[in-house]
């Protein structure tokens, strides 16, 4: 009776174990085992490295092929993973689609991550084959480092910086991270204050007529001024898209545009357009247009007098059904411009089936123009395409007369940039409107 007990109470325990410690869709370890033993092995006096590893749009996979073949996939990954390290290093499930390596020993990182890339980026379930991304963050350790969850974090950045960049799939950590995060931090606490306190200011950018010279609209741009500071929106924005602040500061630029709408409305008789560029992260919000609304009626503003800037690389999202959501901004009356055109990997396609109708050409390919004419531009392509589907064209970045004259040529509606003007505060944008010599 008392061997039969034991026997009970071993295997009660064994399950209780395998439930604490192992991932039940992979057979691999867990997030707590993968703690438990890269702790063991930070004890060994020899080189560390740490990758953590996860599948780009494993979220759309599911979608498409179900949790079933989602979770088959998992199991063939950590299969694979395993097939690249050594026996004595450590591969875990963490969490979703993310995995855990931790190599002992000196190994080549460049090697075996290109040996991972191509054991995953080709992968059969069954008999039927899939092509796949993946993403890698790697970390090589510091002799002392004990903290697990320090070393872990290393590597998510490492991680995340290549996150969706098709040219790249693993990352280095690097001290720069370190910095980086530090200022990262700073900034997100900061953020929350900067509402309250207006620190958030509205620039506007003049959109000039090619055919009139005259400005017929301009692109509101946000600027954050910290005391006598100034902090670029290139460092503040991609911050504010990962934790989702973006979605406050995209309402609250969108509510000074509209007052400054209602006061340039008392003021002139004709108005420019206003583009306000607007978020994936607010897009996706189910009420988005039922508070944009709200505030439009607020100072009587028409849709007709606002534009919505979207991003390319927003109309490349497959987590999104961003067909859907931009139907239903059509129906209520804005109009819809496509940002930083040619950077991204749409289609042409997109640019007829998408209810979009201003195409902005990004300053990247306006400074590659070939004034010599001995070469096709992209944009002699884009604006032969865009004037057979009716769509207005905005140049962006345009610095030189030279610039502007084959723009003329090529029949683009709108240029913006210093060429021009450069972004104005709101009572230089009335001057500026009014006529007078900046």
């Amino acid at each position: 009776m008392n061997r039969r007990y034991r026997k009970l109470r071993l295997e009660k325990r064994n399950r209780l174990l395998e439930l604490a410690y192992i991932d039940p869709i992979t057979g691999l370890g867990n997030y707590n085992a993968y703690l438990e033993r890269t702790k063991e092995k930070l004890e060994i006096n020899s080189k560390k490295t740490i990758i953590i590893l996860d599948i780009d749009k494993f979220k759309t996979f599911n979608k498409k092929y179900g949790h079933m073949k989602g979770n088959a996939l998992l199991k063939r990954v950590g299969e694979e993973i395993k097939h690249v390290i050594r026996k004595t290093d450590i591969v875990c499930r963490l969490a979703n689609d993310v995995f855990g390596i931790f190599l002992v020993g000196e190994v080549d990182v460049e090697n075996v991550t290109e040996r991972l890339n191509s054991k995953i980026s080709r992968i059969n379930i069954g008999d039927i084959w899939y092509n796949l991304r993946i993403s890698m963050g790697v970390y090589i350790c510091d002799k002392n480092e004990k903290d697990v969850q320090s070393i872990i974090d290393k590597a998510i950045m490492a991680h995340d910086s290549v996150k969706g960049k098709y040219h790249v799939s693993y990352g280095v950590f690097t001290e720069e991270f370190e910095q980086k995060m530090i200022r990262e931090s700073e900034i997100e606490n900061m953020m929350e204050e900067a509402i309250k306190n207006k620190e958030f200011e509205v620039y506007y950018q003049p959109q000039i007529s090619t055919k009139t010279e005259k400005m017929e609209g301009a692109e509101a741009l946000v600027r954050w001024k910290k005391d006598e500071n100034r902090i670029s929106p290139s460092e503040f924005i991609p911050i504010f898209e990962k934790n989702y602040f973006i979605k406050k500061l995209d309402e609250y630029v969108y509510e000074r545009v509209c007052e400054n709408i209602q006061e340039l409305k008392k003021e002139f008789k004709e108005i420019p357009k206003i583009s306000v560029n607007i978020s994936k992260e607010s897009l996706i919000d189910s009420k988005f247009l039922e508070k944009y609304e709200k505030i439009m009626k607020k100072y009587d503003i028409m849709p007709e007098e606002i534009e919505l800037e979207i991003t390319e690389r927003t109309t490349v999202n497959n987590d999104i059904d961003i067909q859907k959501i931009l139907n239903e901004v059509k129906q209520k009356g804005f109009s819809i411009a496509i940002d930083d055109f040619g950077t991204g990997y749409s289609s042409l396609n997109m640019l007829e089936i998408m209810p979009i109708d201003t195409l902005k050409i990004d300053k990247s390919f306006i400074d590659r123009i070939d004034i010599s004419e001995e070469k096709t531009n992209f944009i002699e392509i884009i604006m032969f395409i865009t004037k057979k589907l009716n769509l207005k064209t905005v140049a962006e970045g345009v610095e030189t007369i030279e610039q502007v004259k084959y723009l003329k040529r090529w029949n683009c509606d709108l240029v913006q940039g210093y060429v021009y003007q450069k972004p104005l505060k709101f009572e230089e944008l009335k001057k500026y409107i009014k006529g007078d010599k900046m």
